[in-house]
Protein backbone atom coordinates (compact mmCIF):
# COMPACT_ATOMS: atom_id res chain seq x y z
CA UNK A 1 0.00 0.00 0.00
CA UNK A 2 1.45 3.32 -0.97
CA UNK A 3 1.34 6.48 1.11
CA UNK A 4 -1.46 8.10 -0.86
CA UNK A 5 -3.89 5.16 -0.55
CA UNK A 6 -2.97 4.83 3.14
CA UNK A 7 -3.88 8.48 3.74
CA UNK A 8 -7.10 8.17 1.72
CA UNK A 9 -8.22 5.12 3.65
CA UNK A 10 -7.29 6.75 6.95
CA UNK A 11 -9.24 9.89 6.11
CA UNK A 12 -12.20 7.84 4.88
CA UNK A 13 -12.16 5.70 8.04
CA UNK A 14 -11.89 8.79 10.24
CA UNK A 15 -14.84 10.42 8.46
CA UNK A 16 -16.96 7.27 8.85
CA UNK A 17 -16.10 7.08 12.55
CA UNK A 18 -16.80 10.78 13.04
CA UNK A 19 -20.15 10.67 11.26
CA UNK A 20 -21.19 7.38 12.81
CA UNK A 21 -19.99 8.40 16.26
CA UNK A 22 -21.69 11.75 15.97
CA UNK A 23 -24.90 10.00 15.01
CA UNK A 24 -24.63 7.59 17.92
CA UNK A 25 -24.02 10.41 20.38
CA UNK A 26 -27.18 12.17 19.15
CA UNK A 27 -29.39 9.10 19.60
CA UNK A 28 -32.32 10.37 21.72
CA UNK A 29 -32.73 9.50 25.37
CA UNK A 30 -35.93 7.65 26.30
CA UNK A 31 -38.16 9.44 28.79
CA UNK A 32 -38.23 7.27 31.92
CA UNK A 33 -39.82 9.68 34.41
CA UNK A 34 -40.92 13.28 34.63
CA UNK A 35 -39.56 15.59 37.31
CA UNK A 36 -42.24 17.15 39.51
CA UNK A 37 -40.15 20.23 40.25
CA UNK A 38 -37.42 22.23 38.52
CA UNK A 39 -34.10 20.39 38.46
CA UNK A 40 -31.21 22.04 40.26
CA UNK A 41 -28.17 20.23 38.81
CA UNK A 42 -29.21 17.56 36.32
CA UNK A 43 -30.48 18.39 32.87
CA UNK A 44 -33.42 16.39 31.51
CA UNK A 45 -31.16 13.83 29.84
CA UNK A 46 -29.18 13.30 33.04
CA UNK A 47 -32.40 13.01 35.02
CA UNK A 48 -33.64 10.27 32.66
CA UNK A 49 -30.36 8.33 32.93
CA UNK A 50 -30.34 8.56 36.75
CA UNK A 51 -33.99 7.44 36.87
CA UNK A 52 -33.20 4.48 34.59
CA UNK A 53 -30.20 3.48 36.72
CA UNK A 54 -32.26 3.82 39.92
CA UNK A 55 -34.96 1.58 38.43
CA UNK A 56 -32.36 -1.17 37.93
CA UNK A 57 -30.34 -0.69 41.13
CA UNK A 58 -33.23 -0.34 43.61
CA UNK A 59 -35.41 -3.39 43.18
CA UNK A 60 -38.05 -2.50 45.77
CA UNK A 61 -41.54 -2.33 44.23
CA UNK A 62 -42.32 0.86 46.15
CA UNK A 63 -39.28 2.73 44.79
CA UNK A 64 -40.23 5.44 42.31
CA UNK A 65 -37.27 6.09 39.96
CA UNK A 66 -38.44 9.65 39.29
CA UNK A 67 -38.57 10.48 43.00
CA UNK A 68 -35.14 8.91 43.51
CA UNK A 69 -33.70 10.94 40.63
CA UNK A 70 -35.15 14.11 42.18
CA UNK A 71 -33.57 13.27 45.54
CA UNK A 72 -30.24 12.66 43.81
CA UNK A 73 -30.56 15.99 42.01
CA UNK A 74 -31.18 17.66 45.37
CA UNK A 75 -28.13 15.92 46.90
CA UNK A 76 -25.96 16.95 43.97
CA UNK A 77 -26.88 20.58 44.52
CA UNK A 78 -24.80 20.49 47.72
CA UNK A 79 -21.64 19.41 45.89
CA UNK A 80 -18.98 21.76 44.54
CA UNK A 81 -19.48 22.83 40.91
CA UNK A 82 -16.52 20.70 39.79
CA UNK A 83 -18.09 17.55 41.24
CA UNK A 84 -21.42 18.39 39.65
CA UNK A 85 -19.68 18.78 36.29
CA UNK A 86 -17.85 15.46 36.74
CA UNK A 87 -21.08 13.64 37.52
CA UNK A 88 -22.80 15.21 34.51
CA UNK A 89 -19.95 13.92 32.35
CA UNK A 90 -20.26 10.46 33.88
CA UNK A 91 -24.00 10.35 33.24
CA UNK A 92 -23.44 11.52 29.65
CA UNK A 93 -20.83 8.83 29.12
CA UNK A 94 -23.19 6.23 30.56
CA UNK A 95 -25.97 7.20 28.12
CA UNK A 96 -23.90 7.89 25.01
CA UNK A 97 -24.10 5.09 22.46
CA UNK A 98 -20.58 5.70 21.08
CA UNK A 99 -18.75 4.59 24.27
CA UNK A 100 -21.33 1.81 24.51
CA UNK A 101 -20.33 0.64 21.03
CA UNK A 102 -16.60 0.95 21.61
CA UNK A 103 -16.54 -0.60 25.09
CA UNK A 104 -19.54 -2.95 25.17
CA UNK A 105 -20.54 -3.53 21.56
CA UNK A 106 -23.98 -1.93 22.01
CA UNK A 107 -25.27 0.89 19.82
CA UNK A 108 -28.27 1.83 21.93
CA UNK A 109 -28.25 4.42 24.73
CA UNK A 110 -28.75 3.04 28.24
CA UNK A 111 -32.27 4.47 28.64
CA UNK A 112 -33.44 2.77 25.43
CA UNK A 113 -32.24 -0.70 26.45
CA UNK A 114 -34.65 -3.28 27.87
CA UNK A 115 -34.27 -4.27 31.53
CA UNK A 116 -32.02 -7.28 30.89
CA UNK A 117 -29.72 -5.27 28.60
CA UNK A 118 -29.57 -2.45 31.18
CA UNK A 119 -28.50 -5.01 33.80
CA UNK A 120 -25.78 -6.27 31.45
CA UNK A 121 -24.60 -2.69 30.83
CA UNK A 122 -24.44 -2.04 34.60
CA UNK A 123 -22.52 -5.28 35.11
CA UNK A 124 -20.14 -4.29 32.32
CA UNK A 125 -19.41 -1.00 34.09
CA UNK A 126 -19.10 -2.75 37.47
CA UNK A 127 -16.65 -5.37 36.16
CA UNK A 128 -14.74 -3.14 33.72
CA UNK A 129 -10.94 -3.08 33.55
CA UNK A 130 -11.19 0.72 33.36
CA UNK A 131 -11.16 2.37 36.77
CA UNK A 132 -13.33 5.26 35.58
CA UNK A 133 -16.12 2.87 34.63
CA UNK A 134 -15.93 0.89 37.87
CA UNK A 135 -15.82 4.07 39.94
CA UNK A 136 -18.66 5.57 37.92
CA UNK A 137 -20.82 2.50 38.46
CA UNK A 138 -20.23 2.56 42.21
CA UNK A 139 -20.88 6.31 42.43
CA UNK A 140 -24.24 5.98 40.65
CA UNK A 141 -25.17 2.92 42.70
CA UNK A 142 -24.36 4.63 46.00
CA UNK A 143 -26.30 7.75 45.01
CA UNK A 144 -29.33 5.54 44.33
CA UNK A 145 -28.96 3.73 47.67
CA UNK A 146 -28.63 6.98 49.62
CA UNK A 147 -31.66 8.45 47.84
CA UNK A 148 -33.77 5.39 48.64
CA UNK A 149 -32.65 4.29 52.10
CA UNK A 150 -32.14 7.85 53.33
CA UNK A 151 -35.90 8.33 53.30
CA UNK A 152 -37.91 7.09 56.29
CA UNK A 153 -40.55 5.49 54.06
CA UNK A 154 -38.02 2.77 53.07
CA UNK A 155 -37.14 1.81 56.63
CA UNK A 156 -40.04 -0.57 57.41
CA UNK A 157 -39.17 -2.69 54.39
CA UNK A 158 -35.73 -3.41 55.86
CA UNK A 159 -36.99 -3.64 59.47
CA UNK A 160 -35.09 -0.54 60.54
CA UNK A 161 -36.81 1.31 63.36
CA UNK A 162 -34.83 4.48 62.85
CA UNK A 163 -32.08 6.12 64.86
CA UNK A 164 -32.18 5.55 68.62
CA UNK A 165 -34.07 8.03 70.78
CA UNK A 166 -31.55 9.54 73.17
CA UNK A 167 -34.36 11.19 75.20
CA UNK A 168 -32.68 14.56 75.37
CA UNK A 169 -29.35 13.13 76.50
CA UNK A 170 -26.42 15.00 75.15
CA UNK A 171 -22.89 15.48 76.28
CA UNK A 172 -20.95 18.62 75.50
CA UNK A 173 -17.31 17.64 75.28
CA UNK A 174 -16.27 20.75 73.39
CA UNK A 175 -14.34 22.00 76.44
CA UNK A 176 -12.72 18.67 77.33
CA UNK A 177 -9.01 19.04 77.93
CA UNK A 178 -9.11 22.79 78.49
CA UNK A 179 -7.65 24.21 81.75
CA UNK A 180 -11.15 25.07 83.06
CA UNK A 181 -12.41 21.56 82.33
CA UNK A 182 -9.37 19.95 83.98
CA UNK A 183 -9.83 22.12 87.09
CA UNK A 184 -13.52 21.15 87.29
CA UNK A 185 -12.61 17.47 86.98
CA UNK A 186 -10.01 17.84 89.76
CA UNK A 187 -12.57 19.50 92.06
CA UNK A 188 -15.15 16.79 91.33
CA UNK A 189 -12.59 14.10 92.18
CA UNK A 190 -12.67 12.51 88.76
CA UNK A 191 -9.71 10.28 87.92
Amino acid sequence: MNRRSFLQRGLFGGAVLLLGGGGLSLYPTRRVASPTRPLRVLDDRGFQVIAAVAARVISSPDADPGVLAERIDESLSRLPAESQHDLAGLVGLFENALPGLLLDGRVTPFTRLDAAAQDRALESWRDSRLVVRRSGYHALRRLCFVAYYGDESAWPGIHYKGPPDVKGFSHDDSKAGTPGWIAAQDQAGAP
